[in-house]
């Protein structure tokens, strides 16, 4: 064994001088010995570069030396840094009147906005204006159910048309299911359809068989209340410009055909109550405002008790403005129809009255209103 396997102190100092055998047994025994360093050492050797597998060592094959390992690719000089990312804008936050005039007259928009009917607003609806003036959207509606008009803006608040809607017959905001009113307050559209072959199926669920009652066009707004709450066209365009509802938004069908090009959803749509609502709103323990649809004109207000009945006309003072008086002539206009109705204009069976059969309801909102 000591033959095959000498110690090391057996063989040193070197005998230069010893015959041939003995070199070729000493250099057999180094090769011995590099290769069980190698098999020792490769392990450590591994850890160390980071994973390099030290194959074939000892017979000249595959592996690199460690003196030839590329140690600067495994470990650069230098540590690469992470190239930095743009800060996520962070929108102001807007409590306040005087945050919001501060926001739109440190806009480079500001003339703009002073033009419009927002500086009101953030006086008169400070909460309703912060949503505006941070929204992304290009525009905004506002129904107001004083004058029984749409008004839409551009997003600095600058009118942009007007046109004419009908509401829901009861007066005051919704709050449940049935009770036929139309919700006041900040909302959004939710999304734009076509309705051209929906049907309507009241509360009692008789469905009509006529299709288009809810016009070409539907947009549902979200609201806490109810998702079947909508601006959309009509097959009764005399209505327009009164309270003739049971709860959606009518407006004319070559109305709402432009307003779903415009409007994208995600677009705010605030729903004004008039002097009877707010009235009929703070009886029943809720505070809903109004706002100013035109600048320079002040805001509605609630009626008196006293002249708050379902019978009393509204008082001059609370609904005196040119908007008013051009809803009241179509009123007018829309009672002269009605008195003399036409075979195109109302559907089959109604005989002018102004409640259709069962068979045929007033077009209104789908399944529910």
């Amino acid at each position: 064994m000591s033959d095959i396997y000498p110690s090391f102190h057996s063989t040193v100092p070197m005998n230069l001088s010893a015959p041939a055998h003995r070199h070729r047994n000493l250099r057999g025994l180094l090769k011995r010995a590099s290769h069980l360093v190698c098999v020792v050492m490769a392990p450590a050797i591994s850890a160390l570069v980071g994973g390099v597998v030290m194959s074939g060592c000892g017979n000249g094959g595959g592996a690199e030396s460690a003196s030839e390992l590329n140690f600067e690719a495994v470990m650069p000089d230098t540590l690469i840094e992470p190239e930095p990312q743009p800060a996520e804008e962070v929108q102001p936050v807007l409590t306040t009147t005087d945050d919001i005039m501060r926001y739109m007259n440190e806009s480079a928009d500001s003339a703009r906005y002073h033009r419009g009917i927002l500086p009101q607003m953030a006086e008169d609806v400070p909460e309703y204006a912060a949503k505006l003036v941070l929204s992304d959207a290009e525009g905004f509606l506002i129904v107001d159910k004083n004058t029984m008009k749409l008004y839409r803006y551009d997003r600095f608040g600058v009118e942009q048309e007007r046109v004419g809607v009908a509401v829901a017959k009861p007066y005051g905001s919704k709050h449940k299911r049935r009770d036929n009113r139309t919700p006041e307050g900040y909302f959004t559209i939710e999304g734009i359809y076509d309705s051209t072959e929906w049907l309507y199926t009241d509360d009692d669920g008789n469905t009509s068989e006529v299709k288009g009652q809810f016009g070409p066009r539907f947009m549902r707004l979200r609201t806490p209340v109810s998702s079947q709450i909508g601006i959309h066209g009509t097959v009764a365009p005399w209505s327009i410009g009164g309270r003739r509802s049971h709860g959606c938004i009518r407006m004319t069908n070559e109305n709402i055909l432009r307003f779903a090009e415009i409007c994208k959803p995600g677009w705010p749509v605030i729903v004004s109550p008039g002097p009877r609502d707010m009235q009929v709103n703070e009886e029943e323990g809720y505070d809903i405002p109004s706002v100013a649809v035109v600048r320079g004109r002040p805001r509605c207000k609630a009626l008196a008790p006293a002249v708050a009945k379902e019978d009393a006309a509204p008082t001059h003072e609370a609904v005196s403005s040119e908007d008013t008086r051009d809803a009241e002539e179509h009123d007018t206009e829309r009672n002269a129809h009605e008195a003399t109705p036409s075979v195109s204009a109302q559907p089959a069976g109604n005989h002018g009255t102004d409640t259709l059969p069962a068979s045929e309801p007033e077009a209104d909102e789908q399944l529910f209103e």
